[in-house]
């Protein structure tokens, strides 16, 4: 009997330790989100310092720790079970990181019932199974194996109970750096992700008008068309706005509200005058060689026919599929053209 009651070694350190790097890392990546959640509660949108993300942090780890000996002293895991101790606070740290920008505790009557129910059944069901089974002694890499198992479904339960919307973190770092001047670095948030939203869109679209103003042609015209538009007519409303912010240049807001709406000649009539400057924007080009600009083919006449080219192998493409449907047109094309404002003008009307 004492043999049995006899505690393997070790056991209670790896479950602490490898609890706390799950925890230290979950805190990590949700980093952006405690911080949007101190402001909520601060009421204010100044920039927290890295100092209170600390105390944050440090705070919510000694809460969900503090159940693990409230839980060891009810349920009396031992051993291959130890790790069931930790459930209470898995559960509890994904309840506290569950912020979705705006409230707290934000979760759902599914994620709730999910995440309880899986609480309840890593509680329940090792005591059940003790009470059934107990051996006269205990493997030891058995013990180690049986507490990691259990450890990575808190991990999983954590994960049901916590924000894990992509989007959410993609847009909070995004707008950090926003705030910050990191124009470029806020572009790099998320760039190979194809899936987005409105928001993320809008702010890319700042991130670029703010790269306008620091150095003209950088922003816009050479980056608009690189990422996914969630939806044309939201961005084209708030950048309508835009054009009456004077932190903005009207002009290149003007120029990609044209874009944009696909009004090509107004877009020939707000691009032609910065022919002469020399160094046109990617997508400044593009948008000429649709309009058939005759002073960007004269002036920027090495440009203007490597774009020439470009657009022209884009549309011996399409006919190579003129008589399918728009979308094995669009999928056909987007590999190689996805990016330009060819694609864009082509299929915006039927897609976006």
């Amino acid at each position: 009997m004492m043999r049995r009651d006899k505690e393997v070694p070790g056991v209670r350190i790896l479950c602490f330790v490898v609890f706390l790097a799950f925890t230290l890392c979950w805190l990590f990546l949700q980093r952006e989100l405690v911080v949007c959640a101190i402001c909520s509660l601060s009421h204010t949108k100044d920039t927290i310092s890295r100092f209170s993300f600390l105390y944050v942090s440090v705070l919510l780890l000694c809460i969900v720790l503090l159940f693990v000996p409230v839980s060891r002293s009810l349920f009396k895991y031992r051993n291959g079970q130890y790790a069931c101790n930790y459930a209470v606070s898995a559960f509890l740290l994904g309840c506290l990181t569950g912020f979705d920008g705006e409230h707290f505790f934000s979760q759902n009557v599914t994620v709730w019932i999910t995440g309880a129910s899986l609480l309840a059944l890593v509680l329940a069901v090792p005591k059940i199974v003790s009470f059934l089974n107990r051996p006269a002694s205990y493997n030891v890499p058995r013990t180690y194996a049986s507490n990691f198992m259990i450890l990575t479904i808190l991990f999983c339960i954590t994960a049901v109970t916590g924000n894990t919307d992509e989007n959410l973190h993609r847009r909070l770092r995004i707008e950090k750096m926003v705030s910050k001047g990191d124009f470029a670095g806020a572009l790099k948030v998320g760039a190979d992700e194809e899936e987005t939203d409105s928001a993320i869109t809008l702010l890319r679209v700042k991130a670029m008008l703010g790269m306008d103003t620091a150095n003209p042609g950088t922003g816009v015209g050479e980056h608009l068309f690189q990422y996914p538009i969630y939806d044309t007519e939201v961005l084209m409303d708030s950048l309508a706005v835009l054009e009456r912010d004077s932190v903005y240049d009207c002009r290149t807001v003007q120029i990609a509200l044209a874009m944009l709406g696909m009004d090509i000649q107004r877009a020939d009539s707000l691009i032609t005058p910065l022919i002469s400057e020399g160094n046109m924007p990617a997508y400044y080009m593009q948008s000429l060689v649709l309009s058939e600009n005759s002073e960007a083919a004269a002036l920027l006449s090495d440009e203007y026919e490597s774009e020439q080219k470009n657009y022209g192998s884009f549309t011996e493409t399409l006919n190579r599929f003129r008589n399918e449907p728009v979308q094995v047109r669009a999928n056909a094309t987007f590999m190689d053209y996805g990016q330009t404002y060819y694609w864009y003008y082509t299929f915006c009307k039927f897609f976006l």
